[in-house]
């Protein structure tokens, strides 16, 4: 007889998100939730209402950003959480509810960078940052729109005392520039067609906003301070940035993003208890319906709950661990650690008819083991060879290993031989 058992835990996935105001009121937050593996999306939506603290007045806009663009609004509940990939990377955005339904605001940041082409410097706008995202429900005009994108940024701002200490102590370089070393001002000869130049390449003093489209790559107009808005449908803007702006924010957090699970970091491992999978074998279970019962007596298919249960137990009782899994959108080989008894599992409170058997209590002999994944692997054998001594049978190759080491997340079959009172 054998039996094979789930893994109740390995149904949990880790996932790295950055939480977004929409008032300016805060920094970005990160933050760690655990939701189904193969959950939905309105799975992910739970987590992050309870880890928030959600108040009611607010809900929460989750999207995904790559480029320093939203390129998707993750807002069907029911698609699955194995389109989210772990090098993905999500912004979650905190907004007010509004009985309006007004439309979102979004703003994109470029900032001016040198490129040298053939040898010649050559300016150019590149996107930075996280997008910042709000509501439409309080904007009529262009000096509205240029406010809210102020208010958004306040909390990047840099503190005052970061300003004064740098203007009264400026670096040396700045201060050889400044002054020669017999202690006259120094002024480079430049003449006219250079200044011209120069003046020309660099960029405007002011910050400029323009309509742009939700990829941030094409200006389809200024934003006019005066003109109003069109408030029907969501308002893509592109903010560029003068370079006196760059030193007064923190681009550096407004750009930190993490993915949603970091490759090359260790996660603490699952584990779960052999006796925890015994009682999701035998957890009642409803039948979808896709898996309707027919019933002889009324001669349709309904729905039913599916039940199993122990009634005997043999001398040699054999345990599959259910380590591989399938669902409609990926394979997968459950890592998880099980913990299993070496020399007392007692079954005899999950029997459901006991019929004057003399004991329940079993002793593990041996561990079949694989290593690799749903593509292909490696199978190894633990086996007990009396007293504290167990054997490592790897192909070809035997040798003695310690009890405390044949405990593994590699474990697949464990095999029991029933003990004598």
């Amino acid at each position: 007889m054998y039996l094979s058992l789930p893994l109740p835990c390995t149904s949990m996935r880790t996932m790295d998100l950055t939480v977004m105001s929409a008032d300016g009121s805060s920094l970005p937050i990160p933050l760690t939730v655990n939701v189904p593996k193969f959950g939905k999306f309105e799975d992910l939506h739970k987590a992050l209402v309870t880890a928030c603290s959600l108040p009611e007045e607010e809900t929460l806009l989750v999207t995904e950003v790559y480029n320093n663009r939203i390129i998707r609004f993750l807002e069907e509940p029911t698609d699955s959480l194995t389109l989210i990939r772990d090098g993905d990377k999500l912004v979650v955005y905190r907004l007010k509810k509004d009985a309006n339904n007004s439309p979102l605001i979004v703003y994109m940041h470029q900032k001016l960078e040198e490129q040298f082409i053939s040898g010649k410097s050559s300016p150019t706008w590149k996107a930075f940052g996280i997008p910042l995202v709000s509501r439409l429900c309080d904007v009529e005009n262009g000096s509205d729109v240029e406010n809210l994108y102020l208010k958004l940024l306040s909390s990047f701002k840099m503190p005052t005392e970061f300003f004064t200490e740098n203007l009264e102590n400026p670096t040396e370089e700045e201060a050889t520039d400044k002054t020669d070393t017999d202690g006259t001002t120094s002024v480079e000869d430049t003449n006219s067609t250079d200044v011209k130049e120069t003046t020309e390449s660099l960029p405007d003093p002011v910050l400029r906003l323009y309509l742009t489209d939700d990829r941030g790559n094409s200006i389809e107009a200024e934003m006019l301070k005066e003109k109003p808005v069109n408030k029907s449908k969501r308002l893509n803007v592109l903010a560029r940035w003068p370079v006196k702006e760059l030193d007064v924010y923190d681009t550096c957090l407004l750009s930190s993003l993490p993915e949603v699970s970091k490759s090359g970091t260790k996660r603490p491992q699952e584990s779960v208890s052999l006796f925890k999978c015994l009682e999701a074998f035998l957890t009642e279970e409803p039948l979808g319906p896709d898996d309707m019962w027919y019933c002889p007596g009324c001669k349709e298919h309904r729905q039913a709950i599916k039940k199993l249960d122990l009634w005997r137990l043999p001398e040699i009782l054999v345990i599959h661990l259910k380590r591989f899994s399938y669902s409609r959108f990926m394979k997968n080989k459950l890592e998880a650690y099980v913990d299993f008894p070496l020399d007392n599992l007692d079954l005899s409170s999950y029997i459901s008819y006991k019929n004057g058997q003399t004991t329940y209590r079993y002793m593990l002999y041996a561990i079949s083991n694989h290593y690799g994944s749903m593509g292909g692997g490696h199978y190894t054998a633990y086996v007990h060879h009396g007293g504290d001594r167990w054997y490592d049978f790897d192909d070809s190759h035997v040798h003695q290993i310690s009890q405390e080491k044949i405990k593994t997340s590699a474990a697949y079959v464990l095999f029991y031989k029933r003990l004598v009172d």
